[in-house]
C-alpha cells in the first residue's frame, strides 16, 4: 500500500482509544464507502463500532487519529467470501434441485441455499474475523 499523501483515499482511518505498552485499541470511523455498502453488516455491527486491537511502535495515546492498513490477502478473501459464497450458493442450490425438482421449487431452493451462505458466512465471521491482520499505517 502506498501511503504517500494523496495517492489513495483514507478509507482505513480510527481513534486510539486505549493504548497499554505496545498494545493499542483503534475505534474504526466508518468511511464514506462504508456507508453506501449493502454489506457493512458484516464488516461492522449496525450500530457498533468496529475494535481492533493492534500493536505498534509509534508514541500514540488515546485521541489520536492513525491510518491502518489491512493485510491484502485479508481483503481478498473477505470480499470472495462475501460477494461470491451467495452467488456460489444460489447457483449450486438451483442445480441440485433442478435434478430433481421442477423449476419453481428449484428457484425456491437456490433462494434457500443463498439465505443458508449468509449464515455460514456469519459463522465464519465469528471464528476468524479477528484473526485480519491489521497493521497502524501512520499517525494522522
Amino acid at each position: 500500500m502506498n501511503n504517500e499523501k494523496g495517492q489513495y483515499p483514507q478509507e482505513d482511518v480510527g481513534t486510539v482509544i486505549e493504548v497499554e505498552g505496545k498494545k493499542v485499541r483503534v475505534e474504526v470511523v466508518r468511511s464514506g464507502g462504508c456507508k453506501t455498502c449493502s454489506m457493512q453488516s458484516f464488516c461492522f455491527g449496525r450500530n457498533t463500532p468496529a475494535v481492533f486491537d493492534v500493536e505498534s511502535e509509534l508514541e500514540l495515546k488515546p485521541g489520536d487519529r492513525v491510518e491502518l492498513e489491512i493485510a491484502p490477502a485479508s481483503r481478498i478473501i473477505s470480499s470472495l467470501l462475501v460477494f461470491g459464497l451467495p452467488i456460489l450458493c444460489l447457483f449450486l442450490g438451483y442445480l441440485i434441485g433442478s435434478i430433481w425438482l421442477d423449476e419453481l421449487a428449484s428457484i425456491g431452493i437456490a433462494f434457500a441455499a443463498t439465505a443458508l451462505s449468509y449464515i455460514i458466512l456469519k459463522l465464519i465471521d465469528r471464528k476468524f474475523g479477528k484473526k485480519v491482520q491489521v497493521r497502524i499505517g501512520r499517525k494522522l
